[in-house]
């Protein structure tokens, strides 16, 4: 499994409760940590901002995050510095590092920290090729991983999710929940969802990875779902961005947005593009 864990950083509260989250990730699990701040004022700014006095001051802040979780990371914890458009650094980072995750905060309903990664954070998120943990600030960093929601529909795409989610479940020991989501009473529907969380358990038993299996039918698949993390107060939603694509008709707007927006744990987005091998059809 890839050893890295990016995190971007640009200083602000949100970010750093980012950090926080995966500091206590790479804790248990023995992944690296590295920190990232792209700088966009070299070129959006230069006329108006010092930017060596920009760059001494992002590079202070840094030696005190990696001062401040060397007791518990040791040298397991490096920053890096990029300049340029936010996505286009990111994403070069990540084909650098091949990292297992990109953790990035955002402050929740209104929207991702505006000074790092702009109104366009959100697509950035779903145009990284790497899986993206995207954690809301008001979120307890301090909770340990042991309960990851895993909802499993009726589209093709929907058991992609299931390697990464798998992986993350033996480092830290945690359960997977595995939900059958119904969003219609067709027999066909039905059985193929109920065999999709067939598959599902099977994979996670062969791997000796502790799991439940329940079912819902969905009136409102994104508030559906976010109970039932409430209920077994999931420390992680493990979802795809291509279901908002596959679902976009069942309800207004982005189903991967409301489901970031709303949920009170961290969210697991993985991609098409990134999957893991995975021998089920």
């Amino acid at each position: 499994m890839n050893s890295k864990i990016v995190v971007g950083i640009d200083f602000s509260e949100c970010s750093l409760n980012a950090l926080a989250h995966a500091v206590s990730l790479a804790e248990k699990s023995n992944l690296e940590i590295v920190m990232v701040w792209v700088n966009k004022f070299s070129e959006e700014n230069v006329l108006h901002h010092n930017n060596e006095l920009i760059l001494s001051g992002a590079k202070l802040h840094f030696s005190k995050l990696v001062e401040k979780y060397k007791p518990i990371l040791g040298d397991r914890i490096s920053y890096v510095i990029k300049e340029g458009r936010v996505y286009e650094s990111i994403n070069e980072l990540c084909q650098e590092l091949n990292p297992l995750l990109v953790i990035i905060g955002t402050h929740g309903i209104s929207g991702f920290s505006e000074k790092w990664l702009g109104s366009n954070a959100y697509r950035v998120a779903l145009m990284l090729d790497t899986p993206v943990i995207i954690i809301r600030n008001v979120i307890d960093v301090e909770k340990s991983l042991t309960k990851i929601l895993l909802p499993i529909d009726s589209t093709v795409e929907t058991r992609q999710k299931l390697p990464l989610t798998a992986k993350l479940a033996q480092c830290f020991d945690a359960t997977v929940y595995v939900l059958g989501v119904h969003t219609s009473t067709l027999d066909d529907i039905e059985n193929k969802v109920k065999s999709y969380v067939n598959q599902v358990a099977t994979y996670l038993e062969e791997r000796n990875v502790k799991y439940e299996v329940d079912e819902i039918y969905a009136r409102n698949l994104v508030d559906d779902i976010i109970n039932y993390a409430d209920k077994i107060d999931a420390n992680l939603l493990s979802i795809m961005d291509e279901q908002e694509h596959t679902l976009k008709n069942v309800f207004e707007g982005s189903y991967t947005l409301q489901l970031v927006t709303k949920s009170k744990c961290p969210v697991l987005i993985s991609h098409m593009k990134s999957m893991f091998s995975l021998s089920i059809n």
